[in-house]
């Protein structure tokens, strides 16, 4: 009996018992889709010439370029390249985002009328002087945004973008780079802010973190008002500024006083020049024109090792842009204890050059 009981048992345990679990496969990665941003905001993006551009209000866009547009435009930030067009028709506004939500590694969509990139934020910028960057390579004047659709910055090629908060002050003008003094001056607390000095400007005296509030005894209480004060002096050098720094107040010309010319008689006997020193640039095999665009190698230079062709234009140096050769220059004589990345533009396509010091 007993063993008729087991018999029945045995078979009641392979009738009901549990499958065999199945060893699953390993999930693959999969890219969040943006394809619904794009639907969304396609219709923000636009074109002024040939410039692409952002339309942040129903009335102007933003653009990013090292180039002047082939059509007039509103204004434009000598420092952060950045230019406003206004439009006769209205616009399909993006909506902004603060870049105070935007977290390292989130994924961001680079978004233009052509193309979306996936692509994660890899560092968070202070100011329109220190950019933001993701992972990967987008496209200049791209929407950039994570999956709300909504717009963290504006690309502005490779892996750089500027965040929501300077595109807006800009737009508002609220921000606004003077050239003439070398700075990009900020709306304050009833006054201004000095925002970036232009490291390139010799004559400036005006300091990063500035609070001004009077110019030659005149209140100044934003960009505005500010710009418009500069407009009524004839020589910058005379003006001084009431100005709050490290806690202090302090009067100071906001330039360096200009130094007139000496009138020397011209040599009787006429010395041999020295022979011009030759730029590090040089020495390289490079020789370029005002603009940074290649227009000669010399055969069996790092130049020619390195592929580099007559056309190609150098942008960037260690991430640092370039426009003029003496810019170039002056970075490299400054820099000289490291290998140096080089990027160089043929015909829109962009790549890197390592420098070996």
């Amino acid at each position: 009996m007993k063993r008729i009981t087991l018999f029945f048992l045995s078979i009641a345990c392979i009738l009901f018992a549990a499958d065999a679990p199945i060893v699953a496969n390993k999930a693959e990665f999969v890219y969040p889709d943006f394809s619904q941003c794009y639907e969304k905001n396609k219709g923000s993006i636009v074109y002024f010439g040939n410039t692409r551009a952002i339309a942040l209000s129903e009335k102007y866009a933003v653009a990013y370029s090292k180039e002047k547009p082939s059509v007039a435009y509103a204004k434009y930030d000598y420092l952060s390249h950045l230019y406003l067009f206004e439009s006769p028709k209205p616009l399909m506004p993006m909506k902004l985002k603060t870049t105070a939500e935007l977290k390292l590694g989130e994924w961001l969509g680079s978004m233009t009328d052509k193309s979306i990139i996936a692509v994660n934020a890899s560092k968070i910028g202070k100011s329109a002087n220190e950019f933001f960057e993701f992972g990967g390579v987008g496209e200049v004047n791209a929407i950039v945004g994570g999956l709300c659709c909504e717009m963290y910055g504006l690309g502005i090629g490779d892996k750089f973008f500027i965040g929501s908060e300077a595109l807006e002050q800009f737009m508002l003008g609220k921000s606004a780079s003077f050239s003439e003094l070398g700075v990009r001056i900020v709306d304050g607390n009833e006054s201004v802010i000095v925002d970036f000095v232009d490291p390139l400007f010799k004559e400036a005296r005006l300091k990063a973190g500035d609070k001004i509030t009077l110019l030659n005894g005149k209140k100044v209480t934003n960009v505005s008002e500010f710009g418009e004060a500069l407009k009524s002096f004839k020589d910058l050098s005379k003006v001084s500024a009431q100005i709050q720094r490290d806690n202090a107040w302090i009067e100071e010309n906001i330039l360096a006083p200009k130094v007139e010319a000496k009138k020397v008689e011209a040599p009787k006997v006429k010395k041999t020049p020295p022979p011009k020193k030759e730029s590090y640039l040089q020495t390289k095999g490079f020789k370029f024109d005002n603009d940074l665009k290649i227009i000669g190698i010399e055969r069996g230079s790092f130049a020619e090792k390195s592929g580099l062709k007559i056309g190609d234009r150098l942008m960037q140096i260690d991430r640092v842009p370039m426009e003029r050769v003496s810019e170039a220059d002056a970075y490299l004589a400054k820099n000289r204890a490291h290998d140096m990345s080089l990027l160089f533009d043929r015909d829109d396509f962009q790549f890197f050059v390592t420098l070996k010091r």
